[in-house]
């Protein structure tokens, strides 16, 4: 088999320029982030974003910020132009948000694209236009500042346009970017519109409660508390959820360095750490924290969407965040009875070490050896917690009683009609199975033992319950004794409103009835919920069941909304981990494992595994019979 080596050669330049392009835009979210950022760079305080069609068709954002100067209109659209930075020094302490000078470029390369500016200072304002390949400039009357419109993005491409989900799946994101600089410039007023309506407004006047109240909406805002942390080279602002107010998921959370957002898992563990013992399995907190430092100590040129960021010394963030979280909850919340006066926090002004009650310091002149200061330095310890008369709270006394403890009592699932329900099987009785640690199940039938894990098998047995009626028509729903009220960002409410005619089948009656003066929150009364669910918080279970569906990776395609949502329907009904099973809830599930379908739940997990004499003999080392 003879091997053929293709010819090294250099790229043409429409090759490269689309391949640049791809690593910094891959979807609407990408075009909206980059010129905000440059919005922001140049000093703007009213930033609107229009996008139709989720951003597929056209992707608008106007400021009021500077401007750019005529002479330098015809060095846009050109890759590595920037006013950013000049020399190699720039790039060791960068604080601006742009600064490679790729993204009109690349946002370019991917669309067609109409800029028109005005730079403070000048009588009149230009326009460039670029088209299929094509740049023209012309003079246009203009109030001032810029906007960049990008046009029928990937339309070059189509192949990657296959990679993109729904409208309102891309608006989702869309939104809550646009949400989080909305919360770490809460000075700048900011407006998104979609297909021409509204859904966030934020007033810009500078305070921190007034955007959120006006992207979460004023029932949220009462349950964040405020972080101020402005100590040593580190300082963090910022708001966080109290332990009444959690999510499903990590969306939730936003933190900002040196004004930029980013993810990071080591900060993301040191923030929920004060909450491990409050907050329910699976329940995470929401906050916005924007952490400040030495842009010498972050390096920022490591990602090509800039949300990843290397730091010289990580430990000197988390601690910092570790203990602002920490303070804020001990300030502000009866739960978090431990004492603390300002003086127990110091933090050394040349290292940035934080010192507490909870991480003993060095004794002041007392040498310490390099391998101790190593181990101790910015070492995130959970702190002791002190047994005072008060703490911990006795049982009967519900006045400061952790919320996990609350969330986590055992409730028994009514599961559907189960005194109708004929079991008829002809396994052996359930007194052949017993539950372990009260979520598994061990059951013997004849030569073999099957393992199960309760809350798979049920949420499958759910599942294809939900799928059944689907299908038949014959989905039940449980009327609520009073209308619920539920509020969802406006990433989450454009996808209820995109299937509210699925929901309705699944069982759900829920109509939006709020305006465009309800801010960044939009409202929807929910009036029934599948009989599944009636045993549940509804509005929680709602909102838990669409956050998780809007994660799927498959809801763009074909009944890929339906799918993921009934997936995490029969999830949130079934039962859970922990929970005790009477006899006759233990032979409805053991009844099932007749049917192979049941073998994996709806995520893929295993739901039975069986061991059987051979499985027994090997891990006794017996010899075979």
């Amino acid at each position: 088999m003879s091997i053929t080596r293709p010819n090294i050669k250099k790229l043409p330049n429409d090759i490269v320029r689309l391949i640049a392009a791809g690593e910094v835009i891959e979807r609407p979210v990408s075009v909206v982030k980059e010129l905000i950022e440059n919005c922001l760079d140049a000093g703007s305080k009213n930033i609107e974003i229009r996008v139709a069609n989720g951003g597929m068709a056209s992707i608008a954002v106007k400021d009021d910020g500077s401007g750019i100067p005529a002479s330098q209109v015809p060095l846009l659209l050109e890759r590595h132009t920037t006013s950013k930075i000049d020399t190699t020094d720039d790039l060791e302490s960068i604080c601006t948000l742009g600064f490679r000078g790729e993204a009109l470029y690349s946002i370019a390369a991917a669309s067609d694209v109409v800029l028109s500016t005005r730079s403070t200072g000048e009588e009149a304002g230009t326009r460039l236009t670029y088209e299929k390949g094509g740049k023209v400039i012309e003079p246009v009357p203009w109030p001032g500042g810029t906007q960049v419109e990008s046009i029928k993005l990937f339309h070059s491409t189509p192949a990657r346009r296959k990679f993109l989900r729904s409208e309102s799946a891309e608006f989702s994101r869309i939104a809550s970017l646009v949400s989080s600089y909305a919360l770490a410039y809460p000075d700048v007023s900011w407006r998104l519109a979609h297909n021409g309506r509204e859904s966030l407004r934020t007033p810009g006047t500078g305070n921190l409660e007034d955007a959120l109240v006006a992207v979460y909406g004023i029932d949220t805002a009462r349950k964040m508390l405020t972080v101020n942390f402005p100590h040593g080279p580190v300082g963090i602002t910022g708001a966080i959820s109290s332990f009444e107010l959690s999510r499903a998921r990590r969306t939730g959370q936003i933190i900002f360095l040196n004004g930029r957002l980013i993810k990071d898992l080591s900060i993301t563990s040191a923030f929920e750490r004060p909450y491990q013992q409050f907050l329910p399995h699976g329940r995470r907190p929401m906050a916005i924290l924007k952490i400040v430092c030495d842009p010498t100590e972050v390096d920022v040129n490591v990602h090509p969407h800039k949300s990843e960021v290397r730091l010289a010394n990580p430990r000197t963030i988390t601690s910092a965040v570790y203990h602002a979280v920490t303070n804020s909850l001990k300030d502000n919340h009866p739960m978090h009875m431990e004492t603390r006066d300002d003086s127990s926090i110091q933090i050394d002004e040349n290292t940035g070490e934080v010192k507490s009650a909870y991480i003993s310091g060095p004794t002041p002149g007392k040498p310490v050896s390099s391998e101790a200061q190593t181990e101790k330095e910015w070492a995130v310890r959970e702190p002791k917690r002190r047994h005072t008369p008060d703490w911990p709270p006795k049982e009967d006394d519900g006045k400061y009683r952790p919320m996990a403890r609350i969330q986590r009592v055992n409730v028994q699932h009514k599961y559907p009609s189960f005194d109708d329900l004929a079991i008829e099987c002809d396994l052996p009785p359930a007194g052949n199975a017993v539950q372990f640690a009260n979520t598994y199940l061990i059951y013997n039938q004849g030569q073999a033992v099957f393992l199960i894990d309760q809350h798979n098998l049920h949420e499958r047995i759910l599942y294809e319950e939900f799928i059944k009626g689907e299908s038949s028509h014959e989905t039940v729903s449980q009327a609520l004794l009073f209308p619920l009220q539920v509020k969802l960002p406006a990433s989450l409410a454009e996808l209820v409103n995109e299937n509210l005619a699925t929901l309705s089948e699944l069982g759900f009656e829920l109509d939006e009835f709020s305006d465009s003066d309800t801010g960044g929150e939009r409202a929807f009364v929910l009036r029934a919920v599948p009989q599944a669910l009636k045993d549940t918080d509804p509005v929680m279970a709602f909102t838990d069941i669409i956050e998780n569906a809007a994660e799927n990776l498959d809801i763009s395609e074909p009944g890929g909304f339906r799918n993921a949502f009934i997936v995490n329907l029969a999830c949130k009904s079934a039962i859970k981990a922990g929970q005790t099973l009477t006899e006759q809830e233990i032979s409805y599930l053991i009844g099932q494992i007749r049917d192979g379908t049941y073998y994996t739940c709806p995520h893929g997990r295993p739901t039975i595994i069986r061991l059987d004499e051979d499985w027994f003999r090997r891990a006794f080392k017996r010899s075979q019979r």
